[in-house]
C-alpha cells in the first residue's frame, strides 16, 4: 500500500487517458465515475462531499476506471480510520464498499 496521499489507488494515468478517449476527448457531456479519488479526499473531505465521489467511481466508471477489490478495500480501510468514522454516513459508506467487495 502506498502512503502517498495524492495517489489515486494506483489508477494509472493511461487509464484516465482510455477513459477520455472512449468517451471522446471532445465531447461535452461529462461523465460520471470519471473522477477517482485520491488517499487525502477519502480520509479528509466531508463525507458528504466524499459520497456522491465514491458511489459514482464504484457504480458509474468506465470500464477503464472500474475499482478492484484491492482498491475498494484500501477505500474502506481509510474510511475506518477518519475521525468521523462512527458518524452513520461514513458507516454507509463502509457498508456500501463491502457490498461492492461482496459482487
Amino acid at each position: 500500500m502506498t502512503s502517498d496521499e495524492d495517489d489515486r489507488f494506483g489508477m494509472p494515468q493511461s487509464a484516465f487517458e482510455a477513459a477520455s478517449d472512449s468517451d471522446g476527448r471532445d465531447s461535452p457531456v461529462f461523465r460520471v465515475g470519471m473522477y477517482v479519488p485520491t488517499r487525502r479526499e477519502v480520509a479528509k473531505l466531508r463525507a458528504d462531499d466524499l459520497r456522491p465521489i465514491l458511489i459514482d467511481w464504484m457504480l458509474e466508471s468506465p470500464s477503464e476506471l472500474i475499482p478492484n477489490n484491492e482498491q475498494i478495500s484500501a477505500v474502506r480501510v481509510i474510511l475506518g480510520t477518519r475521525t468521523d468514522a462512527g458518524e452513520a454516513v461514513i458507516q454507509q459508506l463502509i457498508g456500501e464498499c463491502d457490498a461492492y467487495l461482496r459482487v
